[in-house]
């Protein structure tokens, strides 16, 4: 496979070479600059249910910027690879119509990136309506950074240099994603049956001290009607993709890791989808040893639900859709004196951490400044975006959450009572955690504020980005709201009454 190169893509995307899945996948798997299909595939995917996958090797021969940690320097100058960063598209075929899965080896998809492969798959004719169409990152930390979201100069501290080789880079890696929609959309379609079931991995701890880990792994395991060999194997898990640490090497990290196992011992294509794995990351987590460990528990999971597991059966019709909620903040964006209030607060760290601070302090310090400009050209955000997509198929409901979702939401949906159901997260687009109440509570006392978004450094309190957590690595303005502390249920207005409800809705119970 041909790698995504900043210096060849410029002159057309002459490199991207997409591999489609055959008969002999094993082989498909080591073949290089050719695209290749099923010769034995019925061209006609007008009945029934069908499937193509596609292939691409999006691993930079340049954007060094590392995406994943933030407050440093973080760069990969010497290109080193321990494994591929892949882009899979897999296309599900119902009586003709397409449905695409587009997931990638990133730590995340800015909401400019999403709206941008969205909008050149949907008016390329690509799938009928726009929810036929759902993106997923896997959330490896050991890939580039993209895009706009978190923003390079206040995760990083890079120079305007720095960001127009990142912005550049995006433009073609946005360009390549959707050229292998319109690569794997070409190929022959190979008609399959679709089973499903789950295993069990447990390799998971939960940073923020909770009772919470999901050890649940989702095996969707498409069959060839020919001969009901292995075609395609789509799985799930929720756990941090952080089991090399922050180094500087490009790793698909664990999920990859077990892709490649799969695939190496089925010879189809094998895909993976994070789960909610906000709060979660591996027990082990210190380097190549632990990628392959891990990698290999999560592989032996799935390899013996596709021998021994329970299927049950995949049908059609499916139907899709696609909404959007508004995460709101503890502050109102739309008070002037609320937003003026809070504009001091940011003035205050500006005035008060040095420039040439490091860390942590450093970048709160080009958070802030970051924030006061925005409040004063009026472009500051006033409320998180979240895509919630729903696929529903005979036999089986996926639920595709944006934004790095935490592990208690798993729980509290699947009480909702749909089964069987996967659950996926860092769907479309990634802007922000998504705390639940007894998170955002904690604050300071769970996980340092991280996943809350506050903490009392710097004078901070729960309606100011707390340094050195997500709220300021994603850029936002405030924490998220959260219920008055001791509420149960959720209010209506919080960030997990507000998710709750949608989720409700959109699975219709």
């Amino acid at each position: 496979m041909t790698r995504i190169d900043r210096r060849t893509m410029l002159r057309g995307l002459a490199g991207a070479t997409v591999l489609i899945a055959t008969t002999q996948p094993a082989e498909a798997t080591t073949r290089s600059a050719q695209a290749v299909q099923d010769p034995n595939a019925p061209q006609d995917s007008s009945t029934g249910l069908a499937m193509s996958v596609g292939t691409l090797d999006v691993t930079p021969d340049s954007n060094p910027w590392m995406g994943g940690y933030g407050w440093w320097l973080r760069a990969n100058n010497d290109h080193q690879v321990a494994r591929s960063l892949r882009a899979h598209c897999a296309v599900i075929y119902d009586n003709g119509s397409p449905n695409v899965l587009l997931r990638i080896d990133i730590v995340s998809i800015p909401r400019s990136v999403h709206q941008r492969v969205r909008d050149g798959v949907v008016s390329a004719g690509l799938v009928d309506a726009s929810s036929d169409f759902l993106m997923a990152s896997s959330h490896t930390h050991s890939g580039p950074i993209i895009g706009d979201r978190p923003n390079p100069v206040v995760l990083l501290g890079v120079g305007p240099d720095e960001v127009k080789v990142i912005n550049d880079y995006t433009d073609l890696y946005v360009d390549a994603l959707v050229d292998l929609v319109r690569q794997t959309r070409q190929a022959a379609a190979t008609p399959v049956t679709l089973n499903y079931a789950e295993g069990d991995a447990a390799f998971a701890k939960n940073r923020d001290d909770l009772p919470y880990v999901l050890p649940r792994v989702s095996v969707l395991l498409a069959r060839r009607q020919s001969d009901g060999n292995p075609f395609a194997v789509l799985f799930g898990h929720a756990c941090h993709p952080v089991s090399r640490n922050n180094d500087t090497v490009y790793d698909s990290d664990h999920p990859g890791f077990a892709s490649e196992a799969i695939e190496n011992a089925l010879g189809v294509p094998a895909l993976f989808f994070q789960g909610t794995a906000g709060d979660l990351n591996p027990i082990t987590m210190s380097g190549d040893a632990d990628v392959q460990n891990n990698g290999t528990v999560l592989a032996d999971a799935v390899l013996d639900v596709v021998r021994n597991g329970s299927f049950q059966p995949v049908t059609g019709p499916v139907t899709t859709s696609l909404t959007e909620i508004q995460l709101p903040f503890t502050v109102d964006m739309t008070d002037p004196a609320a937003v003026a209030a809070l504009r001091a607060k940011y003035q205050y760290r500006v005035d008060n951490i040095k420039p040439d601070d490091t860390g942590p302090d450093g970048a709160a310090r080009r958070h802030a400044q970051l924030i006061i400009s925005q409040i004063d050209d009026g472009t500051v955000l006033k409320s998180v975006p979240m895509p919630i997509q729903c696929w529903r198929l005979g036999g089986l409901t996926v639920l595709a959450l944006a934004n790095e979702v935490l592990s208690g939401y798993d729980i509290g949906i699947r009480g909702m009572g749909v089964a069987p159901l996967w659950i996926m997260s860092y769907a479309n687009e990634v802007n922000c955690y998504v705390p639940s109440d007894e998170v955002s509570w904690a604050g300071l006392d769970r996980n340092y504020g991280y996943e809350a978004g506050w903490n009392t450094w710097w004078s901070g309190d729960s309606t100011i980005a707390g340094v050195g957590t997500a709220a300021c690595s994603y850029d936002l303005p405030a924490p998220l709201r959260f219920s008055p502390p001791g509420t149960s249920p959720a209010t209506p207005d919080s960030t997990e009454g507000i998710l709750m409800a949608a989720c409700r809705a959109v699975l219709g119970v």
